[in-house]
């Protein structure tokens, strides 16, 4: 499988995984996935938590999360 392909696959995945956002649970998360901006930017940090320090994509969106709410 090629690089682009399985960044591709990733994109993917994530997509399914952020299709559901619970307000509740992922507040910052949520907000900025609301955006085609910030999507992007979401879809971008949870590809470099994925592929740099080999996360899950829950865990990368867990850590993003808490890294929003310890910058209020």
């Amino acid at each position: 499988m090629k690089k682009t392909d399985e960044i591709k696959e990733l994109k993917q995945l994530i997509k399914l995984e952020l299709k559901d956002c619970d307000y509740a649970k992922w507040p910052f998360v949520c907000q900025l996935q609301s955006t085609p901006k910030g999507y992007a930017r979401l879809e971008e940090m949870i590809i470099r938590y994925v592929l740099k320090e080999a996360m899950p994509i829950g865990a990368a969106i867990a850590f993003i999360e808490q890294e929003f709410t310890h910058q209020k």
